[in-house]
């Protein structure tokens, strides 16, 4: 079993569509996925309850809040014979939190948004994460994604390339701004399930050297659509 997580102190930064986009995705390759949602809004949860069941199975595990009558332990097992858990987090995740958060998860992918605000915000969250778990780094691998971006040649993204050669965080992906995510989201689908046309196949382009990142922690060599 490997446990990706999606993790970013800042709000708004793509973290649920990331996470149930790479749900959607595992599953449909034939992964036993379980998708696990930390966050209190609920977001991946409810995503799961508008996805049709005709579609490749993902298994809920809501993490917000502890069951009564069940240990934590239980209540955040993802079943015998799950491949892949995606785990969303809230925002707000500070101290404590990313230790326990780090603890947790195998892979850990940071979306950031392509905006001076959200570059200030990950910049602050990169330096906690690194300060509190730099002696366990290598036991992990971390990755940037970058979100909703309108051209690589912006002074923003050129910073946020800065920051990852400056903290040895690799940025894995660059993700264009488009409408495809967000009607997925409503459907209860992810990227790959929508409609293969010019504007979808430039989103899975895009994501492909995420999913090649991501293969080199599972069973399955190589990942393709």
């Amino acid at each position: 079993m490997h446990n990706i997580m999606v993790l970013n102190a800042k709000g708004g930064c793509g973290k649920t569509t990331l996470a149930t986009t790479l749900a959607c995705y595992f599953s449909g390759k034939g992964y036993n996925t379980a998708l696990m949602d930390f966050d209190s809004q609920r977001s991946s949860t409810r995503w799961l309850e508008i996805r049709s069941s005709e579609h490749p199975d993902i298994r809920s595990i809501d993490a917000t809040r502890p069951t009564t009558g069940m240990t934590r332990t239980w209540q955040l097992y993802s079943g015998q014979g799950t491949d892949v858990v995606v785990i969303d987090t809230p925002a707000g995740t500070n101290g404590g939190d990313i230790s326990d958060h780090f603890n947790r998860a195998d892979t850990i992918i940071i979306p950031v948004m392509a905006s001076i605000i959200d570059l200030h915000a990950v910049e602050g969250f990169l330096e906690n994460l690194l300060r509190l778990s730099r002696h366990r780094l290598k036991s992990k691998r971390i990755g940037l994604v970058v979100n909703r971006v309108r051209s690589r040649n912006s002074k923003i993204y050129k910073d946020i390339q800065a920051l990852s050669e400056k903290t040895g965080i690799p940025l894995i992906a660059t993700l264009r701004d488009t409408q495809n995510y967000p009607i997925a989201m409503e459907s209860g689908i992810g990227i790959c399930q929508l409609n293969l046309t010019a504007s979808t196949r430039k989103d899975r382009m895009q994501l492909e050297p995420l999913i090649n990142w991501l293969s080199k922690d599972l069973r399955k060599s190589r990942l393709r659509w």
